[in-house]
Parts: C-alpha cells; sequence; structure tokens
C-alpha cells in the first residue's frame, strides 16, 4: 500500500461520522441539511461559506486564481461560454477539496457532522464513502432551476454587469452542465440521486435523505438520548 493509499485510509475513517449532501445548485442542499440537522443536533458545513477563503489561499500559490479574484464580473460571468465556466467550476472544485478535507478534520468529531455543497461531486468524495449509505445528491430538473433563480432573483450580482441577462443565462447554462455531470458520475459509481422537480416539498425531500442515511442517524439519535 502506497503512503497516499494509507493516508487516505486514514481520512475515510476520521470522516466516517460524515454525511455528504451534494447536488447542483437551487436544489434544496442546504435547507435540507439544515432540517436534518435540526432533528439530530448535527454540525452542519457549509461548502459555500468557505469559498472566497478557499480561493484567497489557492491564489497564493497559483496565478489564474489571483487572476479570478482580480476579474470583473463582466471577465467573470458575461464574455466566458458557459463551457468554459464548467471547466473553471470543476478545476477549483478540484483544488478545493483538500482544503476541505482539512476543514472537516479540523472539526470536532462529535456530533455527527453534515457537509453540503455543490462543489462536493461523486468523484470527490466517493474515494472516501466507507459505504454508499454516507452520501446523496440532489440535481434539479431544467424547469425547476429556472423557476428558481427566477423567483429568487438570481443571481443578485447580475445588475452590476454590463449584460444582466447573459450573466444570468451563462450561469444557468454552466450549472445545466454540472447538475448532468453530477448525474452521470453518481449513476457511473451507484450512487443516490434526487431530482428535484417541485413535486415534493422541501421537508418531504428532507425525510427522503434522513430516510438514506438511516442507521448513521438513528445511531446518533441513541447517542443523544443516552446524554439525556
Amino acid at each position: 500500500m502506497t503512503t497516499d493509499e494509507i493516508n487516505r485510509e486514514e481520512v475515510r475513517q476520521v470522516l466516517s461520522q460524515v454525511l455528504w449532501i451534494g447536488g447542483a445548485t437551487d436544489s434544496g442542499k442546504t435547507t435540507v441539511a439544515k432540517i436534518i440537522a435540526e432533528r439530530y443536533g448535527l454540525q452542519v458545513y457549509h461548502y459555500d461559506r468557505h469559498d472566497l477563503p478557499h480561493h484567497e489561499r489557492l491564489a497564493q500559490t497559483n496565478d489564474e486564481y489571483r487572476l479570478w479574484l482580480s476579474a470583473s464580473l463582466d471577465e467573470r460571468w458575461v464574455y466566458p461560454a458557459p463551457e468554459h465556466l464548467l471547466e473553471e467550476l470543476l478545476r477549483s472544485f478540484q483544488d478545493r477539496f483538500p482544503l476541505v478535507i482539512e476543514d472537516l478534520l479540523a472539526l470536532p468529531r462529535h456530533p455527527m457532522l453534515i457537509a453540503e455543497g455543490f462543489g462536493l461531486t461523486p468523484d470527490l468524495v466517493a474515494p472516501l464513502l466507507s459505504n454508499a449509505q454516507l452520501a446523496i445528491w440532489l440535481v434539479p430538473t431544467v424547469d425547476f432551476k429556472w423557476a428558481s433563480m427566477i423567483r429568487r432573483d438570481k443571481p443578485a450580482w447580475r445588475s452590476e454587469t454590463s449584460n444582466p441577462e447573459r450573466a444570468r443565462r451563462n450561469l444557468f447554462e454552466r450549472d445545466l452542465m454540472l447538475a448532468q455531470l453530477i448525474r452521470t458520475q453518481a449513476r457511473m459509481r451507484d450512487l443516490t440521486i434526487i431530482e428535484i422537480d417541485g413535486s415534493r416539498s422541501t421537508d418531504e425531500v428532507a425525510s427522503f435523505v434522513e430516510h438514506h442515511f438511516g442507521t448513521r442517524l438513528t445511531k446518533q439519535q441513541t447517542q443523544l438520548e443516552g446524554r439525556e
């Protein structure tokens, strides 16, 4: 066994208490994670909240991230094609994942932890899973995604660009491609995905995810009751 393989196995053991909720944007990941965390008294790691600190760390040694941080909103969202935006995003996911692991390893071991975010793709998370029950991915349909963006007036920063509708459309197309990539990766690894189309309420989706995590949450509940 190589050093990398040994380290990966150690990380898997330490992170064996982490429940992963990944998926594309506008799928309800954050809300579902909060609902389950409140029901079972869990910690939640929000990937999005570490976006800027992670990119600032990466920019210290990588000129591409330094340039991205200094770019205008037009340079980030109006001029590039959606395909290019996806390439940038996936590179960021790859480069940020070791920083995510650092963050998770630095958190208390108890209570159990939910890690949620769109950068937690199946290909990145799967090597750390001791079993498939520890992770699930939420993916919105095209209609649900667009309706969610309109209802929530996303992205809020588009009015600061020279072409707000193109910026919104570029983001929308990028996120659709990300959603399809997540579907493909999950299916290839026989991991669970939920298609979010609006037919189920957020509470119903949370109950589905809760059932998927099953015995892991039951064990957490038993531990909590034992401390009372």
